[in-house]
């Protein structure tokens, strides 16, 4: 009996060690891209917001007069990603094209 303890032990360890492996392969081998945050900002290289085209600038001055720009994006395939904030610290993320045009988060093009 003094026994049973550690055998309760070894047993718990063991399985819970094969759920962690068999985790690890379910996430190797499901055939899907794991996205994270990073993996999003790697897509977006950091600018100036006054390297933003003046197209976008005045888009931005237009459409969000109460916000101003905080953090600015660009792709490879010169799209921008724009952090807006307001006073409040409330936070509003858009995407333009290089001529001022919006991009909606379900535009294909």
């Amino acid at each position: 009996m003094k026994k049973l303890p550690m055998i309760v032990a070894i047993v718990v360890s063991i399985f819970s060690a094969q759920g962690t492996l068999a985790q690890d392969e379910l996430v190797e081998n499901d055939g899907f891209e794991l996205r994270s945050y990073e993996y999003e900002q790697q897509e977006y290289a950091e600018i100036r917001a006054y390297e933003l085209p003046m197209s976008v600038q005045n888009s931005a001055i237009k459409d969000f007069e109460n916000l101003r720009t905080y953090k600015a994006y660009i792709s490879k395939d010169n799209t921008y990603k724009i952090v807006l904030k307001d006073k409040d610290n409330y936070t509003k993320v858009v995407f333009a094209s290089a001529n001022g045009e919006w991009i909606k988060p379900n535009d294909k093009s």
